[in-house]
């Protein structure tokens, strides 16, 4: 049995593969990693090997890798950015300060199709592109929407919003408005962006949308793109096919 675990700012989500049977899950793990790792690690055979991709820090890498280590005998492999990888060359100065979240989708998107946008709408909402030839071209970093309604309710005096339906049209409430608003500022950004590098790499360059807001943003898309809600574990299980 083999385990692969993503680690992000706020879920931790995880993969289990043994054959050809998988089971996968996730949530958000407040960084009680004893709890979050709960789940993964609730298997009645044997794990082989554990591969972890974490953007949490050093300290949180630490108690994941010695928790797994307790209860599975063996050290956990954390991957990391690097310079040059699969043949996807990164453009950071310090490659490693590239979360390793986005290099292993760059790294996925640019085995299956070359040249590609990756799309991330977690906690953060990040866009990143990498050209036909596996340059990592760079990206942007911007709050997600989850991160915009707190911010904005936080500082924003005698706004109160429950859950609700976003949309892009016009708000009847202050509810709406709130929800619509932010919705339409974070699809117009990512649009903006999408149309602004399918000029530089190609008009039908592949769009692939991941993260745990992709399906609310994703629906108010006005271009052709590909849902793969599981893109980072794809490309983390990817890397440990090919050093292990």
């Amino acid at each position: 049995m083999k385990l692969f675990i993503d680690v992000g700012n706020t879920a931790l989500k995880w993969r289990r593969r043994g054959g050809d049977n998988i089971e996968q899950g996730g949530g958000t793990h407040r960084r009680d990693w004893e709890t979050a790792l709960r789940d993964p690690l609730a298997s009645s055979q044997p794990f082989e090997s554990v591969w972890i991709a974490s953007v949490a820090g050093a300290e949180a890498d630490a108690r994941i890798g010695a928790l797994i280590s307790e209860a599975t005998g063996l050290a956990a492999e954390f991957y990391y950015s690097v310079r040059d990888d699969f043949g996807v060359h990164n453009c950071y100065p310090e490659a490693r300060r590239l979360g390793v979240d986005r290099w292993v989708a760059l790294i996925e998107c640019h085995r299956r199709h070359g040249a590609g946008i990756v799309v991330d709408c977690g906690s953060a909402l990040t866009i990143d592109a990498v050209d036909e030839n596996g340059a990592f071209l760079g990206g942007y970093i911007v709050p997600g929407l989850g991160m915009l309604r707190t911010a904005l309710l936080r500082d924003t005096a005698d706004v109160h919003v429950g859950p609700g339906q976003a949309g892009l049209g016009l708000g009847q409430s202050t509810g709406e408005c709130v929800h619509n608003g932010l919705l339409r500022m974070s699809v117009a950004f990512v649009t903006d962006v999408v149309v602004e590098l399918r000029e530089r790499l190609s008009d039908t360059c592949p769009v692939l949308v991941t993260g745990g807001d992709a399906r609310e943003l994703s629906a108010s898309f006005p271009f052709d793109f590909d849902l793969q809600p599981d893109l980072v574990l794809d490309g983390l299980e990817r890397v440990a096919a090919r050093q292990k």
